[in-house]
């Protein structure tokens, strides 16, 4: 299976270019990124070409990885294995989210329609649980709170809702409609969703009113966002940006990566702890990012990473361009 490019922003294939094109590029102030960490990352073989775009693990050994062209792979070795398994698709998969070994939930779409697949049994069969012929939009990110209660985002602020497990999928509206591209998931009420010119969105009542949170900074494309609690939690961007809440987003802040790569992913263990990745640039937090250290990853071609997800402080993974996956079992260190 051969990687397929996709346009200049990475992630956002399905996005008409005037949306592109108004993503402006934000700088970060005087630098706060430490000397580069000695390498701490391996590579693994994934058997495979394809983009990866999302990962997700339980644990340090259950992981799942998705990717273009229906591509789904899992571990249950912490990554020493990884075997390919039948999505039932061709569709373009981006985002992954399980909640215990066993149940998950994969999301995608290709040019005519969104798509959204389950597992019950590890991704020994996968399900299709909703397709809807809409063209031109992707579901870019899913997260669970629990078995029962999920969100999935995409293009042109598509918002779909599940509280029975994804048996339904109920479609939700923000007041306005940007392309969102992460959502994480606090419990069966409380959620944030990001995208496109600086959108964060967040909800208390499951989703029945999203409202949208004051940002800081020049609009810039969100790709991913991360809550260590209900409170504490981490949105990256386009050029270098960082912003963080202690608030539940009342109040968001700038931090200073030192760079203007684009992140595309985090992932938090802790209010401490944390990893953002993209480019081909590894960033790692121990303070909650009051500062952020460099760390060495190997080139994953053009585009680099696309997302990281840390089962403890220790434990890691990262996936990108051509069929890249990345692991460390101390913390990148």
């Amino acid at each position: 299976m051969l990687s397929r490019k996709i346009d200049l922003s990475g992630r956002l294939r399905a996005l008409p270019i005037c949306l592109l094109i108004s993503a402006l590029f934000g700088c970060g102030s005087e630098s706060t990124v430490q000397p580069a960490a000695a390498p701490g990352w391996v590579s693994q073989q994934s058997g495979t070409r394809a983009q990866l775009w999302g990962v997700h693990f339980v644990d340090a050994s259950t992981g799942t990885v998705v990717g273009i062209d229906g591509t789904i792979l899992r571990t249950v070795d912490g990554g020493l294995n990884w075997q390919a398994q039948d999505s039932g698709t061709r569709s373009d998969l981006v985002g992954v989210y399980f909640t215990d070994s066993n149940t998950g939930t994969v999301v995608g779409g290709d040019f005519t329609s969104i798509v959204i697949l389950h597992t019950t049994d590890g991704g020994a069969t996968w399900n299709e649980q909703l397709r809807e012929e809409v063209a031109q939009i992707y579901l870019r990110s899913v997260s669970f709170a629990d078995a029962q209660n999920g969100f999935a985002v995409g293009d042109f602020g598509t918002i779909r809702h599940t509280s029975d497990g994804g048996a339904t999928w109920t479609a939700q509206r923000t007041d306005s409609y940007p392309a969102l591209l992460g959502v994480f998931c606090i419990d069966a009420n409380t959620a944030t969703a990001v995208g496109n010119s600086s959108a964060i969105f967040h909800t208390v009542d499951g989703g029945a009113t999203w409202l949208q949170q004051t940002v800081p900074g020049s609009p810039v494309m969100l790709f991913d966002v991360h809550f260590a609690d209900r409170n504490t939690g981490t949105v990256v961007g386009r050029s270098g940006r960082i912003l963080h809440t202690t608030d539940s987003g009342a109040n968001w802040t700038l931090q200073d990566s030192g760079l203007l790569t684009d992140f595309r992913s985090v992932s938090f263990v802790g209010t401490d702890v944390g990893v953002v990745v993209g480019g081909i640039r590894i960033l790692r937090t121990t303070d909650g990012g009051v500062r952020w250290a460099r760390q060495s990853g190997d080139s994953a071609g053009y585009f680099g990473y696309f997302g990281v997800w840390f089962a403890d402080a220790d434990h890691g993974t990262v996936v990108g361009d051509d069929g890249t996956i990345l692991h460390t079992t101390t913390g990148g260190r």
